[in-house]
């Protein structure tokens, strides 16, 4: 698949941006929205650069979303927006994996396209959230992220679906260990798929979930999960969650 090639913004000028940004109100923010900025560069092999219009059409979308969910007052339904936000850009940028690992294009997104919606859903943010110093914890860079290790084959009818499942702290908890559980898609869904079946034996889901992933690491040394059917994997989980709730009570 070739992939869409976005503006990349220098690091320099996404620093001082954010600095600027960061003492701005969301109105003023939103007067500075541009589809290109003078620092902005692309990458120089393969693929079709992105229209203006593209990135006019997905602002357009997402102001829309942040609108129906409260924006821009302070507060806001901000689980519901990350979902539809998620969803709108895995579908709609056409991006692909390697393409989405560059910090940089999210930088961009983040002070040039979007900076009220980024600033209205995050205010006071750290570096990580606007710069993408840690894509899995940008404001847009991490919900690319979360669609694309959670989207569905083509055969399911709602493709999406488990983009609700897990609130954002406890998704993270998969996400900073994906690499370790050797990148396997198939097993994040499925996980994310049994996960709330699973009889958790009245203890705090978060700490089940931490356990269970340790035990997933180290099953991860024996067992190939991408090997497994969908039944085999479901039930090997399963067996791994009941292993922690019982390991857990035990400990107290």
């Amino acid at each position: 698949m070739s992939s869409i090639l976005y503006p990349r913004l220098l690091d320099g000028a996404a620093s001082e941006l954010h600095y600027r940004y960061c003492r701005m109100s969301i109105d003023d923010l939103g007067r500075h929205a541009a589809f290109s900025h003078p620092s902005a560069i692309f990458a120089a092999t393969g693929g079709q650069r992105v229209p203006g219009e593209h990135l006019r059409e997905l602002r357009g979308q997402i102001i829309e979303f942040a609108i129906q969910t409260g924006f821009p007052t302070p507060s806001g339904d901000h689980a519901v927006f990350d979902r539809q936000v998620a969803q709108l850009l895995h579908e709609r940028c056409g991006l692909v994996a390697a393409e989405a690992a560059v910090r940089s294009i999210w930088a961009f997104l983040a002070l040039v396209v979007l900076p009220d919606v980024s600033y209205w859903r995050y205010p006071r943010p750290p570096e990580e959230r606007i710069l993408a110093t840690d894509i899995t914890r940008h404001v847009w860079g991490r919900l690319w992220w979360r669609s694309h290790l959670l989207v569905l084959p083509e055969a399911y009818g709602d493709r999406y679906r488990l983009l609700g499942v897990l609130g954002e702290s406890d998704f993270d908890q998969i996400y900073a260990r994906r690499s370790l559980l050797g990148g396997s898609r198939t097993l994040i869904r499925a996980l994310v798929d049994t996960w709330p079946s699973i009889d958790r034996g009245g203890l705090p889901s978060r700490l089940v979930l931490r356990d269970l992933l340790k035990r997933l690491l180290r099953a991860g040394a024996l067992v190939e999960f991408d090997a497994l059917d969908i039944g085999e994997l479901t039930a090997q989980l399963r067996w791994e969650a009941t292993q922690s709730v019982a390991e857990l009570k035990r400990l107290g």
